[in-house]
């Protein structure tokens, strides 16, 4: 049986950062990479004030009459310390 291409095998990855500053959205993106979404993340959280945090997410295409993304599971953590400014990401495995 071949591979599926139209995204809805779960081979999707959404990331995002939600800043401090509620006013405004923070970066996010989505990756057919699992690390280079994971990488992303990380290199969003460096960019951005201390306090942020953020997620990388599996997902799949909803394709249905409201189409959007079902999350299959949660990838990573990050956040940017509010002391130190540093970038922690921790991934499952």
């Amino acid at each position: 049986m071949a591979a599926r291409t139209d995204g809805t095998s779960g081979d999707l990855y959404s990331w995002d950062v939600q800043c401090r500053d509620a006013r405004r959205a923070g970066p996010g993106g989505v990756s057919a990479d699992r690390q280079r979404a994971v990488d992303a993340l990380a290199e969003a959280l460096s960019g951005e004030r201390t306090g942020a945090s953020g997620v990388v997410w599996a997902v799949r295409l909803n394709l249905g009459r409201d189409p959007g993304y079902f999350y299959d599971g949660l990838i990573a953590n990050g956040f940017r310390d509010p002391r130190s400014g540093a970038v922690t990401v921790e991934a499952a495995r």
